[in-house]
């Protein structure tokens, strides 16, 4: 593998930034040079390297063949030109040009993002003078781009196996220890995120190697809980999809690897047909999450390139359903429940009858897909209820997100400041559940969210919009409709019940542990992963 110091180079113009990062840039430029003289082996490759003016960066851009360069390539910006390759004429050549992003500052580190804001200004009066009609608007919209989704491909694509007649792609001699290829939609806070890390630790107590890759540029603010020794290949800033399969294919027969498991990872999903056809000896696995009202999300894409996965992990029994009802994937769906071992035992709910006091949580990344501004108005139907009834409600707030902002504004506005405890991404959740009465998760799209496991382990009593397979957790009557509106007026009602209703609370706790109890009787996600990596391995999967 070449490095800078190795390279035919033209030249650089200015790695010296003036600014102290020119070490990261170096840093950088290693890591691009490493992806593409494995993207383009045996091709004399010309590297433009640009300095971003964000901290994501900018997608790469690849010109085959002989290539002239502008005055507009070797701009302010330009960090430098550097050749790697055979330098020999009959080379093929190939030009990209490449964004090292800025590194990122402390505050985009914390989680600061730029605040959200509706782009129109008569959007933003809504916003102001009657947010629930601006949820119910954007809701509708919402509804409409679901209608549409009917139109996305829910067909498997076919394939037809590999016939014997010819001799198969030849798997390279092994000189390294066995290693796994993980993909990811991004390094940032979710549950398909947190699956995925587990995965990583999982594939370690096994003895894999571990690459790790995503597909969305970001800041991966997760990567730092990569564990030491694990490749994570920036590819989402540096290589385009459309690159990934020959790029794929090279790391698996030079590192070894022996699965590749997609976690939302759409580029990835692209390259099972190359793998199969090149790397027949690599099992190839999924794990899914959640039906996205869109379009289908990563369970329509995952049904769409069944016939190339060995095997389908899912969390839920909606997921399973999905598979085996909407493609032909009856036998290769294995269902891992997200939960550890021992976590049955539960505690009574912390809410009493007619309490004089009562504690509602909201957790959740502030994006649109929480609500979080349906979250705020429903604080507000419940604080007035709660004055009228003589109970003392406060409210913790856990999240961060572009609608910080917002959320703070509209407290201020509703007059709420004082009853709200605002609280960062990294609070110790259960330890703030445990003296939770009430969840709420008014969510647009989710799919069996580990919230509100964690609520029911803690004694608090989640209300939850019904979509996805929360319903495979939470009781009917404390799933309220999707209609943000709707969602406000339900969830204020189901908890004059839960205060006021004894039989109905104890009815609602009882169902709550049942289905908490049947999840737990599911195989575990540990334990379904960790069989499918051993039978990959030994390649009887």
């Amino acid at each position: 593998m070449s490095d800078i110091a190795d390279a035919t180079a033209i030249p650089a113009s200015r790695y010296d930034t003036g600014d102290g990062t020119d070490a990261y840039y170096r840093a950088e430029a290693e890591k691009v040079i490493a992806i593409y003289l494995r993207r383009f082996p045996g091709y004399r490759v010309r590297l433009v390297l640009t300095r971003g003016d964000d901290a994501v960066g900018k997608p790469a851009k690849i010109v085959a063949g002989h290539h002239t360069l502008e005055p507009d390539h070797i701009r302010a910006e330009c960090l430098g030109v550097i050749e790697v390759g055979p330098t020999d004429a009959p080379a093929p050549r190939v030009t990209a040009h490449v964004t090292i992003p800025r590194p990122p500052n402390p505050g985009e580190l914390a989680g600061g993002e730029a605040p959200w804001l509706p782009r129109s200004r008569v959007l933003r009066t809504l916003v102001d003078r009657a947010p629930m009609a601006y949820e119910r608007l954007r809701y509708a919209r919402e509804r409409m781009v679901q209608a549409r989704g009917a139109r996305h491909p829910w067909r498997s694509l076919p394939f037809g196996g590999l016939s014997p007649i010819f001799p198969h792609a030849a798997e390279p001699a092994a000189d390294r220890a066995p290693a796994i290829l993980i993909g990811m939609h991004w390094l940032e806070t979710g549950g398909a995120e947190k699956l995925a890390l587990d995965c990583v630790a999982w594939a370690r107590q096994m003895g894999l190697r571990v690459f790790v890759v995503c597909d969305v540029p970001a800041l991966q603010r997760l990567a730092p809980k990569l564990a030491e020794g694990v490749e994570f290949i920036r590819l989402d800033r540096y290589l385009p999809a459309a690159e990934w399969p020959i790029f794929v294919e090279a790391l698996v027969r030079e590192e070894n690897i022996r699965i590749v498991h997609i976690h939302h990872c759409s580029a990835l999903y692209a390259c099972a047909a190359q793998l199969r056809a090149m790397t027949p000896w690599v099992r190839i696995i999924d794990s899914t999450h959640v039906v996205e009202y869109a379009d289908g999300g990563y369970v329509r894409m995952a049904g769409v390139w069944s016939n190339y996965i060995h095997a389908h992990h899912v969390i839920s029994r909606q997921l399973r359903d999905t598979l085996t009802s909407r493609f032909a994937a009856t036998g290769r769906v294995h269902l891992g429940r997200m939960l550890p071992a021992g976590a049955e035992a539960l505690p009574p709910a912390r809410l009493q009858g007619k309490a004089k006091t009562m504690s509602i949580a909201f957790v959740g990344r502030l994006y649109y897909q929480k609500r979080p501004l349906t979250v705020v108005l429903t604080m507000k139907a419940l604080a007035d209820w709660a004055k009228g009834a003589g109970v003392d409600l406060t409210f913790d707030f856990v999240g961060e997100g572009p609608f910080a902002p917002a959320v703070i504004q509209m407290l201020g506005r509703l007059g709420l400041r004082d009853r709200v405890r605002m609280h960062p991404a990294g609070t110790d959740v259960p330890a703030l559940l445990a003296r939770t009465d009430i969840l709420l998760l008014p969510s647009s799209n989710e799919g069996l969210a580990l919230v509100c496991y964690e609520a029911v382990e803690k004694g608090a009593i989640p209300i939850s919009t019904d979509v996805g397979a929360q319903g495979e957790l939470i009781p009917p009557a404390l799933l309220v409709p999707r209609d943000p509106a709707k969602a406000r007026r339900a969830t204020v009602a189901a908890v004059r019940r839960l205060w006021g209703d004894d039989a109905f609370r104890m009815a609602q706790v009882a169902a709550l542990h049942a289905n908490y109890a049947a999840i737990a009787a599911d195989p575990r996600a540990e334990d379904v992963i960790k069989a499918l990596y051993a039978d990959a391995l030994e390649g009887t999967a």
